[in-house]
């Protein structure tokens, strides 16, 4: 008997010496949020992208605090194409954003920062996209399109490049080309 009172006394002084938290999961979380809330402040204004090849459709993921707004919810965001924009050494996506119209459809690049945190510094219509790699390896976005429906004749070519100062892409050069010639055959 003294045994198993000495038994007994032994596991309730144990167990009074491990002093558990109230609630081991609300400890836990506390813990986690004080690391995502520093995860959250470095990727401030960083946007959140899931590419999912199999479904050619890439998941946007806004940051909390900006006032960024999908041009058009019914489209399915879908990459256009990958590659490394800012010749930084990271795959960056320019992404099909919908919002289509005469003057071509809605596009966003967003440049890879880290993991799958991205920061959005091109948003335009483009129509008939090429792209031109310099050589500083940092990549020319052109956009064409004709002037008036059917008339191949005057295009409109306008061309954005990386500023790096302000880290995004700006129009550099918007001209007409006039195809006097082909503008010639049409009228015949």
């Amino acid at each position: 008997m003294k045994n198993l009172i000495g038994c007994i006394l032994l596991v309730l002084i144990s167990c009074q010496g491990k002093q558990e938290p109230k609630n081991i999961k609300d400890t836990t979380n506390e813990s986690s949020f004080k690391q995502d809330n520093k995860t959250i402040n470095n990727t401030d204004g960083l946007f959140i992208l899931k590419e999912i090849i199999s479904e050619n459709f890439v998941r946007i993921i806004p940051p909390k605090n900006a006032d960024f707004e999908f041009p058009d919810s019914s489209a399915k965001t879908e990459p256009f194409k990958n590659g490394d924009f800012n010749a930084d050494g990271k795959i960056d996506i320019l992404v099909y954003l919908g919002a289509c119209g005469t003057g071509g459809c809605m596009y966003g690049l967003f440049l890879n920062q880290y993991d799958d945190f991205y920061k959005l510094v091109f948003m335009d219509y483009l129509k008939n996209a090429e792209f031109k790699v310099e050589k500083s390896g940092v990549w020319t976005i052109e956009s064409s399109e004709e002037l008036e429906p059917y008339n191949p004749s005057k295009i409109q070519i306008t061309t954005f490049k990386f500023d790096k100062s302000k880290y995004e892409y700006i129009i550099d050069t918007t001209f007409v080309h006039h195809d006097k010639e082909a503008e010639e055959m049409i009228n015949e």
